[in-house]
């Protein structure tokens, strides 16, 4: 597959080193943009044409990667609530925006595998955020993601949704058919935006599994909150039987990439064992609900996070970033 437009995509970005790693960008994160405009094409596969009158549960797989290296992203297109039928041997467009762009531009045409997958490789970035847009000419449908590129010593800090932002695990349910809202987790906006407004970049790490991706999305929009960083998993297995093993392994991947993750929150004991095992420490892993101090993090005592902004977070030190 040829990538276009590398010159472009590179024009204009310095190379200069700075001495603190580069705070994220909450005014772009925030900011909802236009999808861009794909061109009018038929189908490749023909018979694609059969499922897409389903509604489409397309997603961008979110990728932190150091600076000065490539990374590929992989994109996951299906349809139906229930089937999620993947679209196969489908022709694709990719489309990147980064924080300096006043417009999408670009990247690639790919054709999708047998399980609706599509895949492009990006160079080496400067440190900052960049969208990453994938669309499918034939019916116009598609799903933007994010690519964070780092610097070494980046702090973050690492939320779970369900359960943890959420007041249950069980309202994704409800979030995912449309039915409802899953309600928010008292004081869990607030703990959020504290944690942004002092310079961290937000990551949540959910098991919840891909296709939920765009629910998910749409529930961060709701709230208020940006999003930056989110990374479901690839399978029900993973997420019903090795959801510990799946969070240290997403965590200790953050960590290679130079991601500093200050603090994590969770409810489950499968979230405590991660945030434990992938080293993040007991002081600085924090957990809520039954389960609460499981594998030695520090409990939340009540089933909310009013008191716990008040005593672990309004005098927290704001990020080393510039």
């Amino acid at each position: 597959m040829k990538l276009f437009g590398y010159m472009a995509l590179l024009a204009g970005f310095s190379s200069a080193v700075s001495a603190l790693p580069t705070c994220p960008n909450l005014a772009w994160l925030e900011t909802q943009f236009v999808q861009p405009e794909l061109p009018d094409s038929g189908y490749r596969n023909r018979l694609n044409k059969l499922i897409t009158w389903l509604p489409a549960f397309h997603m961008v797989h979110d990728q932190v990667v150091a600076e000065g290296h490539a990374v590929t992203v992989t994109a996951k297109f299906d349809y139906g609530a229930v089937a999620h039928k993947d679209l196969e041997y489908e022709a694709v467009k990719f489309y990147i925006r980064s924080e300096q762009d006043t417009q999408w531009r670009f990247l690639a045409n790919a054709v999708t595998d047998h399980d609706g997958k599509a895949r492009v490789t990006l160079p080496a970035l400067q440190a900052g955020q960049y969208r990453i847009y994938a669309g499918v000419p034939a019916d116009k449908s598609g799903a933007e993601g994010y690519v964070t590129v780092v610097q070494a010593g980046t702090q973050a800090v690492l939320f779970d949704i369900d359960g943890t932002l959420t007041e249950s695990d069980a309202e994704q349910i409800g979030d995912y058919t449309g039915i409802s809202r899953a309600d928010e987790k008292e004081g869990a906006y607030t703990l959020v935006r504290r944690y942004l407004d002092l310079g961290y970049q937000p990551v949540y790490l959910t098991a919840r599994v891909y296709w939920y991706a765009k629910g998910t999305r749409d529930w961060l929009n709701w709230m208020g909150l940006p999003q930056g960083f989110l990374r479901t998993s690839l399978s029900n297995e993973t997420s019903l039987f090795r959801t510990a093993e799946y969070k240290t392994a997403e965590i200790n991947r953050l960590q290679a990439q130079g991601l500093d993750i200050v603090r994590a929150y969770g409810n489950a004991k499968t979230d405590a064992e991660a945030f434990i095992r992938a080293g993040l420490g007991e002081n600085s892993s924090f957990t809520i609900g039954p389960d609460a101090g499981h594998y030695g993090t520090t409990a939340i005592d009540q089933n909310h996070y009013y008191q716990h902004i008040q005593t672990h977070v309004d005098d927290y030190p704001t990020a080393k970033c510039e």
